[in-house]
């Protein structure tokens, strides 16, 4: 069996270098990107039945009024300017374009006067094929299921520029939600968008609400028996890089197929599942993702959470400089999931799950040709693909640096979760203590005056340039004048050289009882660490620090520990505890590890951000948030990443709660 998974590999590597020798790069900075690896979507029989051909706007709308059940209406090339949003409410209605060509015929909502462009009401078995949807502040294709439309085929379409979701099928009425809308499919389509989601583009995605990453592909809930497969997803990106999924099915999701579907430049690709649950115990129900490639997609590739039953494998995922490490991520209850035969490259699988997993076959590697050597036949035939794909794709840099200059984006380390900044509202609510004192728990990296103490007396917003719905500082206030305590170090203030968790635990209820601070700064691990492993107690003393804060109703800012000469696999580790533990407590993160080695990836942080000695950061003009000095000081990007996450909590919890 293994000299023929061999055989087989061999000639697929021969095929795919001679494919890869005739395959043009995509070339995003035209409109609309294609590659020869597109999937190729098959013709539809010519119309039968009543036949309505249009060619303006007026005849368009009249047409979607007047078609009867069963008939088609054809649309001649040409650009669209709609004023408005339409439905189909007939049934075994075809909208699609005359030509069959899915870029002649455009469906533009840029002057429309709502934010949804095409619904589905009240019909079953309606078909819209080969046209595009773009330009849409909402949702570009309705299926509205809550007003009984199922059977919906979406073939070989175009969803560009529309900044909620391309097509979308709202929540069932929970009287209603095991019925839902059964059937539909989704195949041969194209995804994608010029640029990050804006503030400009929708109104109701402000920082307050979403930050700007209410947006992604397909959101479907309570679905029934769905295909959603061989579609292209490109540059589904939210303001921050925190979009939703590509992909997302959730409340009540039962027996869909995700599959052969290609994902590049995007937040999310595929979600099974809401982390913020619902009104439905269960969201996704014997659902199965395979056979998918997910090239670039830093917050998640592939979400398991609330599922039952659900299958993921033979997919490839390919992250290897994610500073998130969610590959596939597998969260809260996920009963009879099978995770199998999965090649990833960067991070392992990630669980902060109780649930009983099955995995098998999964290949994690470094690189695509490392996966190769190490797969043995698990996931072979993609993997090759995904060679292929990683080969062929160039994307120009007016794209590719989206991810760098998001990711990078200068305010992105203080954003904070609307439920992180819910949950934290609710623990500040008790406070009676110090308004403004911010304590500093940790070890030498938090006992150095380099780090916080600049807040005593330097304004660290007049190196905020850029616009993120937020105040630069408190009204009438400046920073200096509202944070106390920026220069409490050492062991009576909680932060100490050499400190574990554990002596950390012993040293912080002074603190609580006698400066009852209003926030505190928590970073710690760095030592316990040192001898290469993550000790046992690590995770449990770190929450029962996070929770002793919070029962004295002060809010904990949880940090990352940065990267440690030698001992990659302990910090990593120690990260994904704290990362989990943030995720778990619904408490805020300042992610400094990620901003150190997005900064600085590979090794590149050592005698840079990170000093000589492999441990501290390194020093210098700790109170310039310049960029320049952000690449080359660690304390001042530690400083500047925590800046930004108190202004945050300031803004949306301690003002707000007050």
């Amino acid at each position: 069996m293994k000299s023929q998974s061999r055989r087989l590999l061999v000639r697929l590597v021969c095929l795919l270098v001679l494919m890869a020798a005739t395959l043009r790069p995509i070339e995003l900075d035209a409109a609309p990107p294609h590659a020869t690896w597109f999937p190729v979507a098959r013709a539809l029989p010519k119309p039968s039945g009543q036949v309505l051909r249009v060619k303006t706007v007026d005849e368009l709308l009249t047409a979607s009024k007047e078609v009867q059940p069963g008939g088609t209406i054809l649309i001649a090339d040409g650009r669209y300017m709609l004023p408005r949003y339409f439905d189909l409410t007939a049934d075994q209605v075809t909208l699609r374009s005359e030509s069959g060509d899915r870029h002649k015929v455009i469906l533009d909502g840029a002057n429309s006067r709502h934010g949804e462009l095409i619904g589905i009401t009240g019909a079953t078995d309606v078909t819209i094929a080969d046209v595009t949807v773009q330009n849409v502040k909402w949702n570009g294709i309705k299926i509205n299921s809550n007003h009984g439309a199922e059977r919906v085929t979406i073939h070989n379409c175009v969803i560009h520029n529309v900044w909620q979701r391309g097509i979308k099928a709202p929540a069932m009425p929970e009287a209603q939600g095991d019925k839902g809308p059964r059937g539909c499919i989704i195949r041969n389509c194209l995804f994608y968008n010029d640029r990050l989601k804006q503030f400009a583009d929708d109104e109701t995605d402000t920082a307050s609400t979403f930050n700007g990453n209410y947006i992604g592909g397909i959101d479907v809930k309570n679905t029934l028996g769905w295909t959603i497969a061989d579609n292209v997803f490109i540059g589904i990106q939210g303001r921050t890089r925190e979009g939703r999924g590509c992909i997302y099915i959730s409340e009540n999701g039962r027996r869909c197929r995700i599959e052969r579907n290609v994902f590049l430049n995007c937040d999310v690709a595929i979600a099974l599942g809401n982390p913020s649950l619902g009104y439905s115990p269960l969201h996704a129900i014997d659902c199965v993702a395979r056979n998918n490639f997910i090239n670039d997609c830093p917050e998640t590739g592939i979400l398991a959470c609330y599922t039952q039953g659900c299958r993921i494998e033979n997919n490839t995922v390919h992250d290897p400089t994610s500073p998130q490490r969610r590959q596939i991520w597998v969260q809260n209850t996920n009963e009879g999931l099978q995770v199998k035969s999965n090649v990833l490259v960067g991070a392992s699988v990630l669980l902060t799950t109780d649930s009983n997993i099955t995995q098998s076959g999964n290949v994690n590697a470094g690189t695509l040709a490392a996966a190769l050597t190490q797969s043995n036949g698990a996931g072979q035939v993609f993997l090759q693909v995904s060679i292929m794909l990683t080969d062929v794709i160039r994307l120009p840099e007016s794209l590719a640096a989206t991810r760098r200059d998001a990711t990078a984006e200068r305010l992105k380390p203080g954003i904070q979760s609307p439920e992180v900044l819910k949950a934290m509202r609710e623990v500040h609510s008790g406070f009676k203590g110090q308004t403004g004192y911010v304590a500093q728990f940790g070890d030498s990296i938090t006992y150095s005056m380099a780090f916080w103490s600049p807040m005593s007396w330097d304004n660290p917003d007049r190196f905020i340039t850029q616009e993120d719905g937020l105040p630069k500082a408190p009204a009438k206030l400046r920073w200096r004048d509202y944070i106390k305590g920026a220069r409490d170090k050492g062991p009576k203030h909680a932060n100490y050289s050499g400190w574990r968790v554990g002596q950390l635990l012993k040293s912080m209820d002074a603190v609580l009882e006698r400066n009852q601070p209003e926030v505190a700064i928590i970073m710690i691990g760095t030592n316990d660490i040192s001898g290469g492993a993550v000790p046992a107690s690590y995770r449990s003393n770190l929450e029962e620090a996070i929770r002793k804060c919070t029962a004295a109703s002060c809010v904990p800012i949880l940090n990352t520990i940065p990267p440690r000469r030698n001992r990659d696999e302990a910090v990593n580790e120690a990260n994904k505890i704290i990362r989990d533990i943030a995720a778990k407590l619904h408490v805020p993160l300042a992610d400094f590890h990620a901003e150190v080695v997005r900064r600085r990836s590979g090794e590149a942080w050592a005698g840079t951000l990170i000093s000589q000695d492999g441990v501290h950061p390194s020093g210098g003009k700790s109170n310039d948030y310049s960029e320049a000095n952000l690449n080359t000081c660690g304390y001042a990007l530690r400083n500047w990443v925590n800046f930004l996450a108190y202004r945050q909590v300031y803004f949306g919890v301690l003002v707000e709660d007050s």
